[in-house]
């Protein structure tokens, strides 16, 4: 019942904390910085894509660091309202602002892999499983080129020179191979805290002082020592010599954070009644406490340092067609929620068509979009709609076409084409009466032409032969007396 409350208080602590950091935070809202702009998204859909660039602000419209969510996560974390309703983008990607760029972290993670990180902490997850789970979502937030991030393990063995060893990466990918590298807890692993942080602070130091010989400068770097452990300061016999222990190692160790100049952050995960909180607050300059996967998280999450980010947006466009576009002006109004509970609003940004003519591309989606609206849910029109579509119209224009071929001249001229056809040619040369059709007179045969079968053709009579006679009063006559 005693620990039942106590996670209860943690809870509500953690809340507390995240309320309070809500309130305190200073007012923001979202700048465009990438004007709204029309994109061709074929071969994936036929539908028109917009894009958009948008970053955080304060009141006074200055580039404002602010808690994202993981990358995996933070298109979720925006809506598009539109007069149809509302839209949720199929890409988002977060980058470093210009002034973002100029403060790269460098982050050293130390992670507790003592005997006891193989309790469970939920069923079927250890404490050190739900621990890699934690950072893996805190690398999320590290920018490729601009960070170096390490992490290393420690226990009782080995400690200074497996925390000396270290090497900070550069890139995301790296620092998650390090991450799945950790070594297993082992039953024989102890707890070397105050080593860690007194070391620690060390090798972080080291690589601030690299880092300036290099030409960067130390006023822009924000350093980052986090240290997570399960329980609290445990040397035995057997374990390496001259461990920082006791009420003098506990000193030792926290008259270094001080020194150091740089955040330290310490984080205790598992049961609260196994976590020395006194010790961990003297080692560090932040600390949290969580009980669970979720308040691990959020405590990693809160630790993140905050710089401006840059966010490109893309949607599906409200029609399906640049045709639905071309009738009205679009306007849209973009939203980002916040982990810290808050959500900050852009101005409202319109889309203008041609006055005249079809709205047209401003060019091509990129290749990462393009992946990303390939497998955003519900599927957009596919290529093979566009086939169909083709067809089906081809198929309507043939029979439209047949029907002017073959049906309406019958319906025009319904009476006449019978006349003029089968019954004209039977009549035409016969003996018949006289047969008027269409009001044209068609007469019998003369004599000679018929073709019935059975009677004979009756013979010419003198009077009705053909003669030819030349005419010789012609050629004695000049050509002006000719007639």
């Amino acid at each position: 019942m005693r620990l039942r409350f106590v996670n209860a208080g943690i809870v509500a602590s953690v809340f507390s904390a995240v309320v309070a950091f809500a309130a305190s935070a200073p007012p923001a809202a979202l700048r465009v910085t990438e004007p709204l702009a029309l994109r061709d998204c074929s071969p994936i859909t036929v539908s028109p894509c917009f894009t958009v660039g948008i970053t955080p602000v304060d009141d006074k419209g200055a580039p404002l660091g602010v808690l994202l969510p993981p990358q995996d996560r933070l298109a979720k974390a925006i809506s598009i309202e539109t007069a149809s309703g509302t839209l949720t983008p199929f890409y988002v990607k977060a980058s470093a602002g210009a002034s973002a760029i100029a403060h790269p972290n460098v982050v050293l993670i130390e992670m507790d892999i003592s005997g006891s990180m193989n309790q469970e902490v939920s069923p079927g997850i250890s404490r050190f499983a739900a621990a890699r789970r934690a950072i893996e979502d805190y690398l999320a937030s590290m920018r490729d080129g601009v960070d170096e991030v390490a992490i290393v393990p420690f226990e009782s063995h080995q400690v200074v020179p497996t925390l000396q060893a270290v090497v900070f990466a550069s890139k995301r990918e790296q620092a998650i191979a390090q991450l799945k590298a950790l070594p297993e807890p082992g039953a024989k692993n102890n707890t070397a805290l105050y080593q860690a942080v007194f070391t620690g602070v060390d090798v972080l130091d080291g690589e601030l002082a690299r880092l300036e010989k290099g030409g960067a400068s130390r006023s822009n770097i924000t350093p980052q020592l986090i240290v997570m452990t399960d329980g609290k300061n445990e040397v035995v016999r057997g374990d390496d010599p001259a461990l920082l222990d006791g009420p003098l190692g506990l000193e030792q160790s926290s008259a270094k954070v001080h020194a150091a100049g740089f955040d330290v952050i310490g984080i205790g995960f598992g049961n609260p009644s196994e976590i020395d909180s006194d010790a961990l607050r003297k080692s560090s300059t932040r600390f949290f406490l969580a009980s669970d996967p979720l308040q691990l998280a959020q405590a990693f999450r809160s630790s993140t340092p905050l710089h401006p980010s840059a966010l490109d947006v893309a949607f599906l466009s409200p029609g399906n067609d640049r045709q639905a576009l071309a009738a009205r002006n679009s306007q849209f109004v973009i939203s980002l929620h916040l982990l810290d509970g808050r959500t900050l609003v852009s101005p409202q940004v319109e889309y203008l068509p041609p006055a005249m003519s079809m709205p047209l591309y401003s060019g091509h989606i990129s290749y990462e979009a393009l992946q990303a609206l390939a497998i955003f849910e519900p599927p957009p029109i596919s290529g093979w709609s566009t086939v169909l579509r083709g067809l089906l119209v081809f198929t309507g224009l043939g029979v439209l076409l047949l029907l002017l071929w073959f049906w309406v001249p019958r319906i025009v001229w319904r009476g006449e084409l019978g006349g003029l056809t089968a019954k004209s040619t039977q009549r035409r040369w016969s003996k018949e009466p006289v047969v008027q059709a269409s009001g044209v007179q068609v007469r019998s045969a003369p004599d000679g032409f018929g073709r019935d079968a059975g009677v004979e053709a009756p013979q010419r009579t003198a009077a009705q032969i053909t003669q030819v006679r030349l005419r010789t009063d012609l050629s004695s006559t000049t050509p002006g007396e000719r007639r």
